[in-house]
């Protein structure tokens, strides 16, 4: 890294975590900038995909899978 961007990265991760999600946020937005929706938009997208998602699994679509095997699959992706 540059010196610059290290004593960047010294100072903003002595910020408060409050202010560092911050200036991630507005740094990933800097990359690619995220269409803005109104909160009531982006519920709705998203009880749509999630009833998309239900009426899939009642047809036989899509697989379920138990909590157990969930969490055992976290467990061994982290070894």
């Amino acid at each position: 890294m540059l010196p610059a961007t290290e004593l960047i990265e010294s100072e903003a991760l002595s910020l408060p975590v409050s202010e560092r999600a911050k200036l991630i946020l507005h740094l990933l937005d800097s990359l690619e900038p995220r269409p803005k929706a109104a909160p009531a938009q982006v519920e709705k997208a998203w009880v749509n995909e999630a009833n998309r998602r239900y009426q899939s699994y009642l047809q036989g679509q899509e697989k379920s899978y138990s909590a157990d095997e969930v969490f055992s699959d976290l467990r061994a992706d982290d070894d």
